[in-house]
């Protein structure tokens, strides 16, 4: 009994030991890693879905948005300006049509009631 004491008294101890050196090892290497350059954020962007559906100025716009300011492309003057759109607004009312005219009132110009009613059996 004694000796699987020890046997398990050893085993502890190595284990502790070993949790000991992967924490140090891991701690020399957050010291020694070196942060990413700022030169390779454009790179992130070009693998993910959203650049590759996009295009043209779209992907321009997604990259300038991780590099840093003094290399970001500069826009043409004609899209540096916010986009115009060329489709009326679907959501504006439409202008009312000119109401059609009663049928009463296209006619009541035109018949003239009489004077006096004359009976033609008289």
């Amino acid at each position: 009994m004694v000796a699987t004491v020890g046997i398990v008294t050893v085993i502890s101890a190595v284990l502790i030991l070993g949790g000991i050196g992967l924490f140090g090892l891991t701690i020399w290497f957050w010291r020694t890693s070196r942060p990413e350059p700022e030169a390779l954020a454009p790179l992130e962007i070009m693998s993910e879905r959203t650049y590759m559906k996009s295009k043209g100025v779209d992907r321009v716009f997604l990259l300038n948005m991780v590099r840093p300011a003094s290399k970001a492309e500069v826009l043409p003057v004609s899209l540096a300006h916010e986009p115009v759109d060329v489709a009326p607004d679907i959501r504006m009312k439409k202008e009312k049509k000119p109401r059609l005219a009663a049928r009463n009132e296209l006619f009541q110009d035109q018949v003239s009631t009489p004077a006096s009613s004359v009976d033609p059996l008289l």
